[in-house]
């Protein structure tokens, strides 16, 4: 896989975890400390339909970052 694909995958993987952590917290009633904590990073995430897709936009761009920067280090370091 290309640095671009792996880049892909992290970040829809971390925007669908986000969205199904948030609707499961705001059917719960009571929001978790650690979502909290993540609308502080993620600016505009919040409980609503609009704050929940801002933070999947944010976390779409943190797991494509993260998955092309980990993609580096492991060739770097093992020479895929």
């Amino acid at each position: 896989m290309t640095p671009f694909e792996i880049g892909i995958l992290g970040g829809f993987a971390w925007a669908a975890i986000l969205v199904v952590w948030a609707l499961a917290d705001l059917t719960s009633g009571e929001p978790s400390p650690y979502l909290v904590l993540v609308g502080f990073v993620y600016e505009g995430f919040d409980y609503s339909w609009k704050g929940i897709f801002i933070g999947a936009l944010w976390a779409f761009a943190d797991g494509f970052i993260s998955g092309f920067c980990l993609w580096w280090l492991g060739t770097w370091i093992f020479g895929m």
